[in-house]
């Protein structure tokens, strides 16, 4: 477990800490204590007077943070899921896994159950997050892999078949690891994992809750939300949509699917 806190230390402002996911670049970099989720909820509480603090965590152990009072929210909640406190009143996140091959090696997956066939390597803990059809899958294959870190480039050097992963975070560890291209590198990402996950925040008060959403409202409205996306789609070629459902709240022209 990291902690992160932002602001002198005789700052008399109200704080709030979020727990955030700790394995989930370039949404969250603990080591920069940034990302563009931590960017994006330390400048919706500015707007507000609020300092906003991180306690980056294992995504098991968001729920009990807030459960034991560690944190005042949770990043990853489920509304089937019962936590003590108020939900947001909409999701927050959006995560569209897909199964990422090499276009020219693997052009089409028509479904999960192909999965069981190939060289997977997926991000970790995915077995447990994605389905019965998923698990069954990975458990009748042998070369199946959960790596801690995601390991992106086993795939451009043909020592996978397939990686499961949000696209984003799979780029962001594609270009960060050292590695040599080994011939084609044209992509193909399939849609056969299901519907992405989306995840609602859990606060322990209702205040911060409306706090939180009012912040969220100022950043689209002052246009510091598209500054933010604009900076890191520069820096890490990352998408909009892992905040798709903010988008459908108040994105101006809304993304499709909303």
């Amino acid at each position: 477990m990291q902690a992160a806190g932002q602001g002198a230390a005789h700052d008399a402002r109200p704080r709030i800490k979020f727990g955030v996911q700790d394995d989930i670049a370039p949404f969250v970099m603990p080591d920069r204590h940034s990302g563009l989720l931590v960017d994006v909820l330390r400048d919706a509480m500015a707007t507000q007077g609020v300092t906003a603090e991180f306690i980056y965590l294992p995504k098991k152990r968001t729920e009990e943070a807030l459960r034991s009072g560690l944190v005042d929210v949770s990043t990853s909640g489920k509304p089937a899921v019962p936590l003590p406190g108020v939900f947001s009143r909409w999701p927050v996140t959006s995560f569209h896994n897909q199964a990422i091959t090499r276009r020219a090696h693997l052009p089409r997956l028509d479904s999960v159950a192909d999965l069981a066939r190939y060289r997977v390597s997926a991000f970790f803990g995915a077995a447990e997050m994605l389905g019965q059809a998923y698990r069954d899958a990975a458990l009748r294959n042998p070369r199946y892999q959960e790596p801690k870190t995601l390991q992106s480039p086993l795939l451009v050097l043909r020592q996978v078949d397939v990686v499961i992963s949000q696209k984003d975070i799979f780029h962001y560890y594609l270009h960060r690891q050292s590695y040599q291209r080994d011939g084609d590198f044209d992509l193909a990402y399939h849609d056969i994992i299901g519907k992405p996950n989306e995840y609602w925040f859990v606060f322990r008060l209702a205040e911060q809750r409306d706090a939180f959403e009012r912040g969220i409202a100022a950043l689209y409205k002052s246009g510091d939300m598209d500054r933010l996306f604009e900076r890191y789609a520069k820096a890490y070629g990352t998408s909009r949509e892992f905040f798709q459902p903010l988008d459908c709240q108040f994105a101006a022209v809304k993304p499709k699917g909303c």
